[in-house]
């Protein structure tokens, strides 16, 4: 299952995003070994980062959105999917006039708590 195609989807079916080839520039994806691997350590170490837009247990993935930005003004949004005792993690974030890396920023959130 591809994590790319499955979190720019679900954002634009919630209407978070106009067009998916445009958001895939704002894409980053990280593999990482998850403390433990369980589908409930991964709900639980991500509920404290934001909220949790979907949940599918019977593929393994988690979409949530995560605050960003100086003031957490700014929502990045990720999936987490996990494999055995690994996880594919994929942050998009729109970027504004000023790059400020958020993508990057959610992303060391996650994997921050997840390690």
């Amino acid at each position: 299952m591809d994590t790319v195609k499955t979190l720019l989807n679900t954002l634009k079916r919630k209407h978070l995003i106009d067009d998916v080839n445009k958001a895939q520039n704002s894409v980053l994806t990280e593999h990482v070994t998850l403390k433990m691997p369980t589908d409930l350590f991964i709900r639980d170490a991500i509920t404290g980062l934001g909220t949790i837009l979907k949940e599918d247990l019977e593929n393994h993935y988690y979409i949530t959105s995560i605050r960003t930005g100086t003031l957490g003004n700014v929502l990045s949004y990720a999936i987490i999917m996990r494999t055995d005792n690994s996880a594919e993690i994929t942050v998009y974030a729109r970027e504004g006039l000023i790059k400020r890396g958020l993508a990057k920023k959610a992303m060391d959130r996650i994997v921050g708590v997840l390690r």
